[in-house]
């Protein structure tokens, strides 16, 4: 029997962040996080929501939540068909690690498919990220300042587990700046991402103007690439490139 999840959206598109910019995806969007980020920019899927929306072109087909692995693949092979160029399968969210049952099952379905598979995740389920971390292709490990986030928690115990177990995942790690947020965190995150491996590639990546949440200036992020590149050996800064071309 095939397992259900909460999903936000199917859609493609072409991936904002990161190294993997510009390249033309699948996104299945996980919704429910249990995290409060000041910057999130997709809050509509911090929750778990009544339908998922599958975007094809101008259409729109409402799916109600929960959905099944078998309609969500479904779903995800007629956007690949008739498409060429497709780099990956993005899973996002929300926060897939929070339903590692439903990420399991459907990427089980979709690996035949030999579409590489590209995890953005916070990290934070530690058996989740084990039990997923054989079946994904690519990691966007995004590194929470625990300054930026609601309740001030110190996440980089977990991260510590974590990384050992996605970093043999073609895996780079991201770390929001926004303004507030606690440059020793940043230090923090930038020390204990080059003890496990200096090779790793590093995103730093300015929050996008919208809400409460104000960016850091350009000088700051110099200022923080620069600290980065003594200790890793590649850091680059990178915007959120799908908002400037007004993509979701």
């Amino acid at each position: 029997m095939a397992v259900k999840g909460w999903l936000r959206e199917i859609f493609r598109s072409i991936q904002g962040e990161g190294p993997y910019v510009g390249a033309l995806q699948i996104f299945v969007r996980t919704s429910g996080c249990s995290l409060a980020c000041r910057y999130c920019d997709t809050p509509d899927a911090r929750t778990r929501t009544v339908d998922c929306i599958v975007r094809k072109g101008d259409e729109g087909i409402k799916l109600e939540n929960p959905v099944d692995t078998d309609r969500v693949l479904g779903y995800v092979h007629s956007l690949l068909e008739g498409c060429a160029g497709i780099h990956s399968l993005s899973i996002t969210g929300g926060e897939p690690l929070e339903q590692p049952e439903f990420l399991i099952d459907f990427l089980r379905g979709f690996r035949p498919c030999g579409l590489p598979v590209y995890l953005e995740t916070n990290g934070l389920n530690v058996e989740a990220a084990a039990a997923v971390a054989p079946m994904v292709d690519i990691v966007s490990l995004d590194i929470k300042l625990p300054s930026l986030c609601e309740g001030g928690y110190d996440f980089f115990p977990v991260y510590e587990r974590v990384i050992p177990l996605l970093g043999g995942r073609n895996m780079f790690c991201k770390v929001v700046l926004a303004d507030g947020f606690d440059h020793e965190e940043f230090t923090a995150a930038v020390r204990m991402i080059s003890g496990y491996n200096r090779s790793t590639r590093f995103i730093i990546q300015p929050a996008s103007p919208g809400g409460s949440c104000l960016p850091v200036d350009g000088g700051c992020l110099i200022d923080c690439l620069n600290e980065a590149s003594e200790h890793l050996e590649y850091v680059r800064v990178i915007p959120q490139c799908h908002r400037v071309l007004d993509l979701p």
